[in-house]
Protein backbone atom coordinates (compact mmCIF):
# COMPACT_ATOMS: atom_id res chain seq x y z
CA UNK A 1 0.00 0.00 0.00
CA UNK A 2 3.03 2.38 0.99
CA UNK A 3 4.84 1.94 -2.19
CA UNK A 4 1.16 2.12 -4.15
CA UNK A 5 1.45 5.70 -2.56
CA UNK A 6 4.49 6.71 -2.60
CA UNK A 7 4.29 5.91 -7.15
CA UNK A 8 0.82 8.34 -7.17
CA UNK A 9 2.42 11.07 -5.23
CA UNK A 10 5.01 11.29 -8.14
CA UNK A 11 2.53 11.29 -11.21
CA UNK A 12 1.20 14.08 -11.44
CA UNK A 13 -0.66 14.08 -14.20
CA UNK A 14 -2.32 11.23 -13.40
CA UNK A 15 -3.41 12.79 -10.13
CA UNK A 16 -4.34 16.02 -12.18
CA UNK A 17 -5.82 14.11 -14.87
CA UNK A 18 -8.04 12.49 -12.05
CA UNK A 19 -9.23 15.51 -9.88
CA UNK A 20 -10.17 17.09 -13.18
CA UNK A 21 -12.54 14.65 -13.96
CA UNK A 22 -14.32 14.31 -10.94
CA UNK A 23 -14.59 17.45 -10.42
CA UNK A 24 -16.57 18.12 -14.34
CA UNK A 25 -18.12 14.78 -13.37
CA UNK A 26 -20.27 16.98 -10.62
CA UNK A 27 -21.58 19.21 -13.51
CA UNK A 28 -21.99 16.79 -16.10
CA UNK A 29 -22.97 13.38 -15.95
CA UNK A 30 -20.02 10.82 -16.78
CA UNK A 31 -20.67 8.23 -19.64
CA UNK A 32 -18.63 5.19 -19.90
CA UNK A 33 -19.03 5.63 -23.73
CA UNK A 34 -15.84 8.66 -23.42
CA UNK A 35 -13.99 5.78 -22.83
CA UNK A 36 -11.99 4.77 -26.24
CA UNK A 37 -11.33 0.98 -25.07
CA UNK A 38 -9.71 0.48 -28.69
CA UNK A 39 -6.97 3.07 -27.60
CA UNK A 40 -6.17 1.53 -24.36
CA UNK A 41 -6.19 -2.60 -25.42
CA UNK A 42 -4.10 -1.15 -28.29
CA UNK A 43 -1.61 0.10 -25.07
CA UNK A 44 -1.65 -2.60 -23.44
CA UNK A 45 -1.16 -5.20 -25.62
CA UNK A 46 2.25 -3.20 -26.65
CA UNK A 47 3.35 -3.01 -23.16
CA UNK A 48 3.25 -6.72 -23.05
CA UNK A 49 5.05 -6.83 -26.02
CA UNK A 50 7.85 -4.95 -24.44
CA UNK A 51 7.49 -6.40 -21.23
CA UNK A 52 7.96 -9.95 -22.72
CA UNK A 53 10.88 -8.51 -24.99
CA UNK A 54 12.72 -6.89 -21.69
CA UNK A 55 12.08 -10.29 -19.97
CA UNK A 56 14.17 -12.30 -22.64
CA UNK A 57 17.05 -9.23 -23.25
CA UNK A 58 15.75 -8.98 -26.71
CA UNK A 59 16.26 -4.90 -26.77
CA UNK A 60 19.53 -5.39 -24.88
CA UNK A 61 21.26 -7.84 -27.14
CA UNK A 62 20.50 -6.12 -30.19
CA UNK A 63 21.71 -2.65 -28.99
CA UNK A 64 25.07 -3.79 -26.95
CA UNK A 65 26.35 -5.84 -30.03
CA UNK A 66 25.51 -2.97 -32.18
CA UNK A 67 27.34 -0.62 -30.32
CA UNK A 68 30.58 -2.86 -29.50
CA UNK A 69 31.21 -2.37 -33.22
CA UNK A 70 32.34 1.59 -32.86
CA UNK A 71 34.53 3.22 -30.88
CA UNK A 72 34.39 6.84 -31.98
CA UNK A 73 32.56 8.98 -29.17
CA UNK A 74 30.65 11.21 -32.32
CA UNK A 75 29.84 7.81 -33.97
CA UNK A 76 28.25 6.31 -30.59
CA UNK A 77 26.61 9.07 -30.26
CA UNK A 78 25.25 9.11 -33.71
CA UNK A 79 24.09 5.11 -33.12
CA UNK A 80 22.53 5.81 -29.71
CA UNK A 81 20.43 8.47 -31.62
CA UNK A 82 19.48 6.05 -34.44
CA UNK A 83 18.28 3.27 -32.20
CA UNK A 84 16.48 5.63 -30.11
CA UNK A 85 14.93 7.06 -33.22
CA UNK A 86 14.19 3.49 -35.21
CA UNK A 87 13.01 1.85 -31.92
CA UNK A 88 10.43 4.66 -31.09
CA UNK A 89 8.84 4.13 -34.40
CA UNK A 90 7.57 0.64 -33.44
CA UNK A 91 7.45 0.34 -29.47
CA UNK A 92 6.83 3.70 -28.56
CA UNK A 93 9.20 6.69 -27.40
CA UNK A 94 8.84 5.61 -23.46
CA UNK A 95 10.22 2.26 -24.12
CA UNK A 96 12.67 3.28 -26.67
CA UNK A 97 14.01 6.05 -23.74
CA UNK A 98 13.78 3.47 -21.22
CA UNK A 99 15.67 1.09 -22.96
CA UNK A 100 19.15 3.13 -24.00
CA UNK A 101 19.46 5.94 -21.63
CA UNK A 102 20.85 3.37 -19.07
CA UNK A 103 23.00 1.99 -21.73
CA UNK A 104 24.15 5.11 -22.61
CA UNK A 105 24.86 6.53 -18.87
CA UNK A 106 26.74 3.01 -18.70
CA UNK A 107 28.67 3.59 -21.42
CA UNK A 108 29.50 7.35 -20.48
CA UNK A 109 30.45 6.00 -16.64
CA UNK A 110 32.80 3.28 -18.35
CA UNK A 111 34.39 5.38 -20.47
CA UNK A 112 34.21 8.79 -18.57
CA UNK A 113 32.64 11.55 -20.63
CA UNK A 114 29.55 13.61 -19.80
CA UNK A 115 26.80 11.65 -21.59
CA UNK A 116 24.25 14.93 -21.03
CA UNK A 117 24.25 15.93 -24.25
CA UNK A 118 23.42 12.91 -25.80
CA UNK A 119 20.99 12.06 -22.90
CA UNK A 120 18.85 15.33 -24.62
CA UNK A 121 19.73 13.91 -28.38
CA UNK A 122 18.51 10.64 -27.60
CA UNK A 123 14.72 12.16 -25.70
CA UNK A 124 14.60 14.61 -29.06
CA UNK A 125 15.59 11.68 -31.15
CA UNK A 126 12.47 9.65 -29.78
CA UNK A 127 9.58 11.92 -29.97
CA UNK A 128 10.45 12.91 -33.14
CA UNK A 129 11.13 9.32 -34.68
CA UNK A 130 7.96 8.04 -32.46
CA UNK A 131 6.27 10.88 -34.72
CA UNK A 132 6.37 8.74 -37.97
CA UNK A 133 3.76 5.52 -37.40
CA UNK A 134 0.44 4.78 -35.60
CA UNK A 135 2.26 3.01 -33.13
CA UNK A 136 5.36 4.99 -32.05
CA UNK A 137 3.13 7.15 -28.99
CA UNK A 138 -0.13 7.20 -27.35
CA UNK A 139 -1.28 10.08 -28.67
CA UNK A 140 -0.34 9.09 -32.27
CA UNK A 141 -2.47 5.78 -31.68
CA UNK A 142 -5.22 7.94 -30.08
CA UNK A 143 -5.66 10.31 -32.98
CA UNK A 144 -5.37 7.54 -35.97
CA UNK A 145 -7.73 5.09 -33.37
CA UNK A 146 -10.23 8.44 -33.64
CA UNK A 147 -10.37 9.57 -36.83
CA UNK A 148 -9.26 6.43 -38.59
CA UNK A 149 -7.06 7.97 -41.53
CA UNK A 150 -5.57 6.65 -44.62
CA UNK A 151 -2.01 4.85 -43.61
CA UNK A 152 -0.25 6.16 -46.47
CA UNK A 153 -1.74 9.61 -45.41
CA UNK A 154 -0.72 9.37 -42.42
CA UNK A 155 2.99 8.51 -43.14
CA UNK A 156 3.16 11.01 -45.54
CA UNK A 157 2.15 13.48 -43.04
CA UNK A 158 4.66 12.36 -40.12
CA UNK A 159 7.71 11.62 -42.54
CA UNK A 160 8.39 14.69 -42.70
CA UNK A 161 8.64 15.48 -39.09
CA UNK A 162 10.75 12.52 -38.53
CA UNK A 163 12.80 13.14 -41.25
CA UNK A 164 13.85 16.75 -41.19
CA UNK A 165 14.48 15.75 -37.00
CA UNK A 166 16.79 13.50 -37.91
CA UNK A 167 18.55 15.85 -40.29
CA UNK A 168 18.69 18.09 -37.48
CA UNK A 169 20.17 15.77 -34.97
CA UNK A 170 22.90 14.70 -36.80
CA UNK A 171 23.57 18.05 -37.91
CA UNK A 172 24.15 18.91 -33.70
CA UNK A 173 25.90 15.60 -33.74
CA UNK A 174 28.83 17.07 -36.14
CA UNK A 175 30.13 18.74 -32.77
CA UNK A 176 30.28 15.70 -30.68
CA UNK A 177 33.98 15.11 -30.37
CA UNK A 178 35.60 12.33 -32.15
CA UNK A 179 37.50 11.07 -28.97
CA UNK A 180 38.13 7.47 -28.94
CA UNK A 181 35.96 5.41 -26.24
CA UNK A 182 37.17 2.29 -24.74
CA UNK A 183 34.26 0.45 -23.03
CA UNK A 184 33.05 -3.13 -22.01
CA UNK A 185 29.61 -4.31 -22.18
CA UNK A 186 28.40 -7.78 -21.14
CA UNK A 187 26.29 -8.88 -24.27
CA UNK A 188 23.12 -10.96 -22.74
CA UNK A 189 22.42 -14.38 -24.00
CA UNK A 190 20.03 -14.25 -26.95
CA UNK A 191 16.95 -15.99 -25.77
CA UNK A 192 14.45 -17.37 -28.90
CA UNK A 193 12.41 -19.17 -26.26
CA UNK A 194 8.13 -18.63 -26.12
CA UNK A 195 7.95 -15.53 -24.77
CA UNK A 196 10.03 -14.13 -27.71
CA UNK A 197 7.64 -16.22 -30.21
CA UNK A 198 4.68 -14.87 -28.83
CA UNK A 199 5.90 -11.58 -28.26
CA UNK A 200 6.67 -10.81 -32.27
CA UNK A 201 3.14 -12.58 -32.89
CA UNK A 202 1.12 -10.47 -30.56
CA UNK A 203 3.37 -6.93 -32.19
CA UNK A 204 2.11 -8.63 -35.94
CA UNK A 205 -1.34 -8.58 -34.79
CA UNK A 206 -1.49 -5.13 -33.46
CA UNK A 207 0.02 -3.81 -36.93
CA UNK A 208 -2.56 -6.05 -38.55
CA UNK A 209 -5.08 -3.79 -36.40
CA UNK A 210 -3.84 -0.98 -36.97
CA UNK A 211 -3.78 -1.31 -40.61
CA UNK A 212 -6.30 -3.95 -41.47
CA UNK A 213 -8.39 -3.16 -38.84
CA UNK A 214 -8.41 -6.87 -36.83
CA UNK A 215 -10.13 -7.38 -33.79
CA UNK A 216 -8.43 -5.91 -31.21
CA UNK A 217 -10.32 -7.76 -28.83
CA UNK A 218 -9.17 -10.58 -30.23
CA UNK A 219 -5.81 -9.84 -29.94
CA UNK A 220 -6.18 -8.49 -26.28
CA UNK A 221 -8.29 -12.24 -25.76
CA UNK A 222 -4.93 -14.18 -26.79
CA UNK A 223 -2.44 -12.02 -24.78
CA UNK A 224 -4.25 -12.09 -21.21
CA UNK A 225 -4.56 -16.23 -22.15
CA UNK A 226 -0.73 -16.55 -22.95
CA UNK A 227 -0.02 -15.03 -19.48
CA UNK A 228 -2.66 -16.69 -17.60
CA UNK A 229 -1.39 -20.22 -19.28
CA UNK A 230 2.37 -19.37 -18.49
CA UNK A 231 1.85 -17.43 -15.26
CA UNK A 232 4.11 -15.03 -16.20
CA UNK A 233 4.62 -12.09 -13.73
CA UNK A 234 3.86 -9.38 -16.54
CA UNK A 235 0.80 -7.81 -15.39
CA UNK A 236 2.26 -6.65 -12.28
CA UNK A 237 5.40 -4.97 -14.41
CA UNK A 238 2.57 -3.21 -16.57
CA UNK A 239 2.20 0.96 -16.34
CA UNK A 240 -1.35 0.64 -15.32
CA UNK A 241 -0.88 4.28 -14.12
CA UNK A 242 -0.74 5.35 -17.86
CA UNK A 243 -4.18 3.50 -18.87
CA UNK A 244 -5.72 4.97 -15.89
CA UNK A 245 -4.72 8.50 -16.61
CA UNK A 246 -6.24 8.06 -20.27
CA UNK A 247 -9.00 6.94 -18.81
CA UNK A 248 -9.88 9.89 -16.42
CA UNK A 249 -8.83 12.63 -19.34
CA UNK A 250 -11.08 10.43 -21.67
CA UNK A 251 -13.79 11.01 -19.14
CA UNK A 252 -12.72 14.53 -18.09
CA UNK A 253 -12.68 15.67 -22.13
CA UNK A 254 -15.86 13.84 -22.80
CA UNK A 255 -17.42 16.05 -19.27
CA UNK A 256 -16.23 19.21 -21.18
CA UNK A 257 -17.52 18.60 -24.64
CA UNK A 258 -21.19 18.41 -23.05
CA UNK A 259 -20.55 21.78 -21.57
CA UNK A 260 -22.65 24.19 -23.97
CA UNK A 261 -20.17 27.24 -23.01
CA UNK A 262 -17.30 25.23 -23.40
CA UNK A 263 -18.28 23.41 -26.63
CA UNK A 264 -18.83 27.21 -28.12
CA UNK A 265 -15.56 28.44 -26.89
CA UNK A 266 -13.26 25.55 -28.07
CA UNK A 267 -15.31 25.62 -31.73
CA UNK A 268 -14.37 29.07 -32.39
CA UNK A 269 -10.88 28.88 -31.23
CA UNK A 270 -10.45 25.73 -33.75
CA UNK A 271 -11.92 27.18 -36.32
CA UNK A 272 -9.35 27.20 -38.88
CA UNK A 273 -6.19 24.50 -39.52
CA UNK A 274 -3.56 26.75 -38.31
CA UNK A 275 -5.72 27.49 -35.07
CA UNK A 276 -5.53 23.58 -34.13
CA UNK A 277 -1.77 23.26 -35.45
CA UNK A 278 -0.55 26.02 -33.21
CA UNK A 279 -3.21 25.46 -30.17
CA UNK A 280 -1.73 21.82 -30.29
CA UNK A 281 1.97 22.96 -30.10
CA UNK A 282 0.84 25.73 -27.35
CA UNK A 283 -1.31 23.35 -25.32
CA UNK A 284 1.29 20.42 -25.25
CA UNK A 285 4.39 22.99 -23.80
CA UNK A 286 1.76 22.77 -20.76
CA UNK A 287 -0.26 20.02 -20.21
CA UNK A 288 1.86 17.52 -22.58
CA UNK A 289 1.16 16.52 -26.12
CA UNK A 290 -1.24 13.22 -25.16
CA UNK A 291 -3.70 15.49 -23.60
CA UNK A 292 -3.39 17.91 -25.51
CA UNK A 293 -4.55 15.69 -28.76
CA UNK A 294 -7.43 14.35 -26.53
CA UNK A 295 -8.66 17.92 -25.73
CA UNK A 296 -8.28 18.76 -29.10
CA UNK A 297 -9.82 16.19 -30.88
CA UNK A 298 -13.19 16.72 -29.37
CA UNK A 299 -14.29 19.98 -31.03
CA UNK A 300 -12.19 19.29 -35.02
CA UNK A 301 -12.34 16.67 -37.78
CA UNK A 302 -8.95 18.54 -38.62
CA UNK A 303 -7.10 16.09 -38.14
CA UNK A 304 -4.01 16.27 -40.30
CA UNK A 305 -2.96 19.81 -38.33
CA UNK A 306 -3.68 18.28 -34.97
CA UNK A 307 -1.13 15.39 -35.93
CA UNK A 308 1.49 17.68 -37.12
CA UNK A 309 0.83 20.28 -33.76
CA UNK A 310 1.48 17.15 -31.31
CA UNK A 311 4.35 15.54 -32.57
CA UNK A 312 6.00 18.92 -32.88
CA UNK A 313 4.45 20.11 -29.76
CA UNK A 314 6.40 17.16 -28.16
CA UNK A 315 9.86 19.38 -27.79
CA UNK A 316 9.73 22.21 -26.15
CA UNK A 317 9.15 22.24 -21.98
CA UNK A 318 10.19 18.75 -20.32
CA UNK A 319 6.74 18.35 -19.58
CA UNK A 320 5.71 18.61 -23.34
CA UNK A 321 5.88 14.74 -23.86
CA UNK A 322 5.98 12.22 -21.21
CA UNK A 323 9.13 10.56 -22.60
CA UNK A 324 11.29 13.44 -21.83
CA UNK A 325 10.22 13.22 -17.97
CA UNK A 326 11.71 9.29 -18.19
CA UNK A 327 14.74 11.16 -19.47
CA UNK A 328 15.44 13.46 -17.04
CA UNK A 329 14.20 10.97 -14.14
CA UNK A 330 16.87 8.72 -15.51
CA UNK A 331 19.55 10.85 -16.09
CA UNK A 332 19.23 12.91 -12.80
CA UNK A 333 19.12 9.89 -10.84
CA UNK A 334 22.83 9.28 -11.76
CA UNK A 335 24.19 12.97 -11.82
CA UNK A 336 21.26 15.20 -9.10
CA UNK A 337 23.86 17.59 -9.00
CA UNK A 338 23.56 18.31 -13.02
CA UNK A 339 19.53 18.91 -12.81
CA UNK A 340 19.99 22.50 -13.92
CA UNK A 341 22.40 21.98 -16.67
CA UNK A 342 19.49 19.25 -17.92
CA UNK A 343 17.13 21.23 -18.06
CA UNK A 344 19.29 24.33 -19.45
CA UNK A 345 20.33 22.48 -22.25
CA UNK A 346 17.09 20.54 -22.93
CA UNK A 347 15.38 23.94 -22.92
CA UNK A 348 18.40 25.11 -25.29
CA UNK A 349 18.12 22.68 -27.82
CA UNK A 350 14.73 21.63 -27.60
CA UNK A 351 13.01 25.14 -27.83
CA UNK A 352 15.31 25.56 -30.69
CA UNK A 353 14.11 22.98 -32.77
CA UNK A 354 10.60 23.71 -32.23
CA UNK A 355 10.63 27.39 -33.09
CA UNK A 356 12.04 26.07 -36.19
CA UNK A 357 10.38 23.04 -36.99
CA UNK A 358 6.90 24.86 -35.79
CA UNK A 359 7.62 27.78 -38.10
CA UNK A 360 8.29 25.65 -41.07
CA UNK A 361 5.66 23.21 -41.10
CA UNK A 362 3.14 26.10 -40.49
CA UNK A 363 3.78 27.11 -44.03
CA UNK A 364 3.22 23.33 -45.02
CA UNK A 365 -0.58 23.36 -43.42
Amino acid sequence: MIKIITRLKSEALFLTATGFALLTSFIVMPKFSYIDTHVLMVLFNLMVVVELYKKESILDYIAINFLKRYTNQRVICGALILLVFFFSMFLTNDVALITFVPLTIIIGKKSNFSVLKIVILETIAANLGSALTPMGSPHNIYIYSKYAPNPITFLEITFGISLIGLLLLFIINIFTPKNELIFELESPALNTNTNVFMATLIFILILLNIFLKFSIEYITFLTIAYLIYKKEDILSKLDWVLLATFISFFIFVGNLSNMPPVRKLMFSLLSEKSSVYLLGIGLSQFISNVPAAILISEFTNEWKPLLLGVNIGGIGTLIASLASLISYKLYTLEYPEDKKAFVKEFSILNFSILILMGTLFYYFL
